[in-house]
């Protein structure tokens, strides 16, 4: 119960703090062209820091692996879900791809690492699995199989490009160089106390700060209700797949694995988070209705401010 009131007012102080910089873009004090901006400094300077102070400080065990598999899985079949609801309802091949790309993988790194970090205070074990569930078994997967998809469902004229463009810069991005020398230092006896070492890792605590006012700024120059118009079918059933079913087979995995709470609270939490907002980034790069993913992965967001609580509480 403590912890489910603890996801409910992270929520809604995330809310508040996506609110207020909504009043900020509506008095222009940040712009539209600002968000770039703020993606860079989120993927390429602090993403990078929070996962390397988090990973360095403890150790990887071997049931963190299993809350990986349980991710990854839960995406997997989340991901032949949306395929076969779109054919049953005999969507266009562009939008089963649309329908697929936001009803798999979440935003474990714009939404997850806040809420984690907010909902688990001062415990470096809860942060550490999030940032393996979300490096390892959202983001290794959904650079690999979101654009296959996308090419796949949509024009597939470069086709060739798959590899150079996506798939091999996400082992040379900021991000998982850092979860490579955080998971290295974990198991070097390295002194915090250093009067030499304390400020460096101070330093990374003081830019772990700025995670979740970048993530709300990003998010609130993202937000086009406009763009929630004519989806609502297809954002019912990617809503429920992504929000429901998901945390709900990554929670089964929990059980099966013999997972402790904390963990199968962090895997639910995680498998819980809205459509990744790499999806249309991919559908927008192969041509796989980038309109419709776009839209479908903003009203997921809108409504994952109900929905993550909710399906925390009923999840037990």
């Amino acid at each position: 119960m403590i912890v489910s009131l603890q996801v409910f007012e992270t929520v809604f102080a995330f809310t508040i703090v996506v609110l207020f910089c909504l009043v900020l873009r509506k008095f222009s004090i940040i712009k539209e062209e600002d968000g770039n901006v703020f993606a860079k400094l989120l993927t390429h300077a602090v993403l990078p820091a929070v996962i390397f102070l988090q990973l360095s400080a403890t150790p990887i065990k071997g049931n963190q692996f299993l809350l990986v598999l349980s991710i990854f899985v839960a995406g997997v079949l989340s991901m032949l879900l949306a395929w076969l609801a779109g054919r049953l309802l005999g969507l266009s091949k562009a939008k089963t791809g649309a329908l697929m790309l936001t009803s798999s993988f979440g935003s474990s790194a714009l939404l997850g690492y806040p809420f984690i970090a907010f909902t688990f205070p001062n415990n470096p074990e809860a942060i550490a699995d999030a940032v393996l569930l979300s490096e390892i078994g959202v983001g290794l997967p959904m650079f690999i199989l979101g654009p296959a998809i996308a090419i796949f469902f949509g024009d597939k004229t470069e086709i060739f490009n798959m590899k150079k463009t996506f798939f091999l810069s996400y082992f040379r991005s900021p991000v998982f160089i850092s979860v490579l020398l955080g998971i290295s230092v974990s198991f070097l006896p390295v002194n915090r106390g250093n009067s030499f070492i304390s400020p460096f890792f101070e330093a990374l605590h003081m830019i772990n700060g700025a995670l979740t006012i970048l993530a709300c700024l990003i998010l609130s120059l993202t937000l086009k209700f406009k763009a929630l118009k004519g989806i609502v079918p297809l954002f019912i059933i990617s809503a429920l797949i992504q929000m429901w079913f998901q945390p709900f087979v990554a929670h089964t995995q929990a059980t099966l694995y013999h997972l402790s709470i904390i963990q199968t609270q962090v895997l639910v939490l995680i498998s819980a988070m809205p459509s990744a907002v790499l999806g249309p980034v991919f559908a927008s790069r192969y041509n796989c209705a980038p309109e419709t993913t776009s839209a479908l992965v903003i009203a997921n967001i809108v409504l994952s401010i109900a929905m993550i609580p909710a399906v925390f509480y009923f999840m037990g």
